[in-house]
C-alpha cells in the first residue's frame, strides 16, 4: 500500500481518536513494582501519534507515560548534554499542531512548548545539543515543505528554509555542519548548511521516480541511505559528491516478497549494519554496510514505523498492532504493549556494569539522537549483530 495512502488512512483514525478524547495517563510505575535500576538496560521513548503521550520502556518492561506532550506526537530526539528530550507535535487531520514539547527526562514530565510553525513532523539534535533541527509538513491550506532551527539554550527559533515537498526525514552529519531532508513528494534529498543562522538551504539531490521516507547518515559522515518507499529500495549517497549509487531491492518477508513500504532506518555505531523497519510487511531487515546485502530478516508487529537501537538492544515500534518488538542481543524479541499507534523512537543507553546507581529513566550515559536514530554511546563495546534466534 501506497505510503501516502496509509499515512492519510492513520491521520483520519487519528482524527477519530482525537473526538474520543486525549487522555494523558499519568506515571505508571513498572508491572510488578518501580523501575528497576539494572545496570544494563537501555531506556526507549516511544511517541504515541494518536495520543498526546510518550511511552517508556526499559529493557524489554513498559516503564511507563510522560503526559501533556502535544498531540499527534511524531519524532523524538534526546539532547544528551541537558538531558532533555524534544517532541515534534504534529497534530491530527484539520488538527494541526504547531510546537516542539521538551521532556525532562530525570522526572518523565513535559515543559514548555516552543512555538515552530505548521506540522512539525521529524526532529534531530546537532551533535553537542545546541540546536534542534524540525521538518514542517505544514497543511492543504498552508503547505509548509520547510525546516527550522532551534537554539535550545534560548528557544529561539530561526527563520523557515524552504526544502522539498513534504519533508518526512532528516539526518544530521556527525559534524553538524549539515543536514540532509528527504523529501517524500518531490522525489529529492535536500542538503542544509547548519553554519549559518539561518540554516541554508543548498541545491537538492533528485531521486527521480522514487518517494523519500526516511534517511540515515553513515556515523563517518560519507554516505547517506536513503528509504524510497515507493519502490522498496535503499539508495546511497556518496556526499562528498553528492552521487546518487544504484538503489538496491529490498526483500522483506521470509518467504521472499518484495514491496515492502520500507518506512525507517538506523545505522550500527560502527557503521557496518543497517536496520531497516518495512512497514508493509512487518518485517525488520538486516543489511551489511557498505555492500548493502540482506543479512536477514525477523518478524515485527503489524506496520512498523520505527527503529532504533543501543547496543545489543534493537527497539521496533508497529504502529497498526499498538505494540513495540525489542530484541536483546541474540535473545527471541519480546512483544509490548503500552502503546497508541507508535511513531518514533529514542534511546538512552544503560550503565555500564560496575558504575554507581542512578535513575534508570534518565541513564548515566544519554547521547544526542533524532528521530528513528541510534544513540551515540552505547552500554555494550559490541553492536547487536545477525539474526536473534527463534
Amino acid at each position: 500500500m501506497p505510503t501516502q495512502v496509509v499515512r492519510q488512512r492513520a491521520r483520519r483514525y487519528a482524527a477519530i481518536v482525537a473526538l474520543v478524547g486525549l487522555i494523558g495517563f499519568a506515571w505508571l510505575p513498572a508491572p510488578g513494582g518501580a523501575v528497576s535500576r539494572s545496570s544494563a538496560l537501555p531506556t526507549a521513548y516511544v511517541t504515541n501519534s494518536q495520543l498526546n503521550t510518550v511511552s517508556i520502556f526499559v529493557g524489554s518492561t513498559f516503564a511507563g507515560t510522560v503526559q501533556n506532550v502535544g498531540s499527534g506526537p511524531t519524532g523524538i530526539a534526546i539532547d544528551g548534554a541537558s538531558s532533555n528530550a524534544y517532541v515534534a507535535d504534529y497534530g491530527f487531520l484539520n488538527q494541526p499542531r504547531r510546537t516542539v514539547t521538551p521532556i525532562d527526562l530525570t522526572t518523565g514530565t513535559a515543559g514548555t512548548p516552543i512555538r515552530v510553525g505548521t506540522g512539525p513532523h521529524a526532529i534531530a539534535i546537532t551533535p553537542g545539543g545546541k540546536f534542534a533541527l524540525v521538518t514542517l509538513q505544514g497543511t492543504a491550506s498552508h503547505p509548509g515543505h520547510q525546516v527550522v532551527e532551534i537554539n535550545l539554550t534560548t528557544r529561539q527559533v530561526s527563520a523557515p528554509v524552504p526544502v522539498g515537498l513534504n519533508p518526512e526525514s532528516l539526518a544530521i552529519t556527525p559534524d553538524g555542519t549539515k543536514a540532509y531532508v528527504g523529501a517524500l513528494s518531490s522525489a529529492e534529498v535536500t542538503p542544509v548548511d547548519l553554519t549559518t543562522w539561518p540554516p541554508r538551504a543548498l541545491p537538492p539531490i533528485l531521486l527521480s521516480g522514487t518517494a523519500p521516507r526516511a534517511i540515515a547518515v553513515s556515523p563517518d559522515g560519507s554516505r547517506a541511505y536513503v528509504l524510497d518507499a515507493e519502490n522498496a529500495t535503499i539508495i546511497p549517497i556518496e556526499l562528498a559528491t553528492g552521487a546518487v549509487g544504484q538503489p538496491v531491492n529490498l526483500v522483506c518477508h521470509m518467504q521472499g516478497d518484495p514491496g515492502c513500504t520500507p518506512d525507517a532506518i538506523v545505522i550500527s555505531p560502527d557503521g557496518r549494519t543497517a536496520y531497516v523497519a518495512a512497514a508493509g510487511s512487518g518485517d525488520a531487515i538486516i543489511l551489511n554496510l557498505p555492500t548493502l546485502t540482506v543479512a536477514g530478516v525477523v518478524q515485527t508487529g503489524g506496520y512498523p514505523d520505527a527503529v532504533a537501537q543501543s547496543g545489543h538492544w534493537l527497539y521496533v515500534a508497529n504502529g497498526a498492532s499498538n505494540t513495540v518488538t525489542a530484541f536483546s542481543g541474540l535473545r527471541s524479541p519480546w512483544e509490548i504493549g503500552g502503546v497508541t499507534y507508535p511513531f518514533g523512537i529514542a534511546v538512552v543507553p544503560g550503565r555500564r556494569p560496575g558504575s554507581s546507581p542512578g535513575n534508570m529513566i534518565l541513564g548515566t550515559l544519554p547521547a544526542s539522537g533524532s528521530s528513528g536514530s541510534a544513540a551515540a554511546v552505547t552500554a555494550h563495546p559490541e553492536p547487536f549483530y545477525g539474526l536473534p534466534p527463534a
